[in-house]
């Protein structure tokens, strides 16, 4: 059997408070174009880097003026690289799908230069930000491949990674890599950062690569951490609060076989008895027929 290894990179990048989005823009440039000359076939930018995240913690309408289409120039000047290297950029983004329709996205371009994957927040976040004040939730999942070594990639976005579920639809999908564009400020970090991570790459028998941004923004602070997982749920390459670095790793992609056939949970899901439950009422409904029936046995 051929090995099947390939490089992938993610960008750990400064915040810059109130620096319009074209600074931000230029400063993650030179960090892929670095990965990218070290021979990154992959390469991962944090969530909505071209942004001020704090913005959405509450609403401004005028912040939704640097929102942009497919196409648009930040996507524009990361394709620009990805066509210079032949390799791929995930780029993540404030997309403007229409008037009054937008997205916390995260786009792959490829070989040629152009978006061949648009991937859209499907758990829009409301624990502390305000994201709903901005986005709609995405409602598709997106698998791709790379070509030389051929491997299948899929991204999800931030928040979503508190729900097993997507990491589990994209590894049912075929997906070997899973990236995780993040911006997250202290309050995620701890279990809700490491032991997360880890376990979306156990779930699932895949490799797990997260980004995140380092550095005080207005009120919040970013805590960095970016890392990758192996289909084990060791982590094998990780940074801590440095600003602007790249985190690079060699991925065996054989692994993710070894691990599905070690711990084979994705054989063994029940998805037949699992969407019975999902099908019932929302959560709160749930909850009250359950303590109505318990109040009924008990008399």
């Amino acid at each position: 059997m051929n090995e099947r290894k390939i490089k992938v990179a993610a960008i750990q990048t400064a915040t810059l408070p109130g620096s319009p989005k074209e600074a931000k823009i230029e400063q993650a440039l030179p960090l892929v174009e670095q990965a990218s000359e070290d021979g990154s076939k992959v390469i991962l930018l944090p969530e909505l880097f071209d942004t001020d995240y704090e913005k959405f913690y509450s609403k401004d309408p005028d912040y939704f003026s640097i929102a942009e289409s497919v196409g648009g120039p930040t996507l524009q000047a990361m394709g620009e690289v990805s066509k210079r290297y032949g390799n791929y950029v995930v780029v993540p983004y404030f997309e403007r799908a229409q008037a009054g329709v937008y997205y916390n996205s995260a786009a792959t371009v490829g070989p040629d230069g152009t978006v061949i994957s648009n991937y859209r927040k499907t758990h829009v976040a409301g624990v502390q930000v305000q994201e709903k004040l901005y986005f709609r939730n995405g409602q598709d999942f997106k698998v791709w491949e790379t070509r030389e070594p051929a491997a299948m990639f899929s991204t999800i976005i931030c928040h979503d990674r508190r729900y097993p579920e997507t990491s589990r639809i994209v590894a049912m999908l075929g997906a070997e890599v899973m990236l995780c564009p993040t911006a997250a400020p202290g309050y995620a970090a701890g279990v809700h950062w490491e032991m997360l991570n880890r376990m979306r790459s156990v779930d699932t028998g895949m490799f797990t690569v997260y980004s995140n941004r380092a550095g005080v923004e207005w009120e919040k602070s970013y805590f960095g951490g970016s890392m990758i997982v192996d289909p084990f749920g060791e982590v094998i390459a990780s940074l801590a609060e440095e600003q602007n670095a790249i985190l690079t790793a060699e991925l065996d992609l054989d692994l993710v076989n070894k691990a599905r056939i070690a711990v084979p949970t994705l054989r063994d899901l029940r998805n037949d008895l699992y969407v019975r439950y999902y099908r019932r009422p929302a959560y709160d409904n749930t909850v009250d027929g359950a303590a109505n029936a318990l109040a009924f046995v008990a008399t």
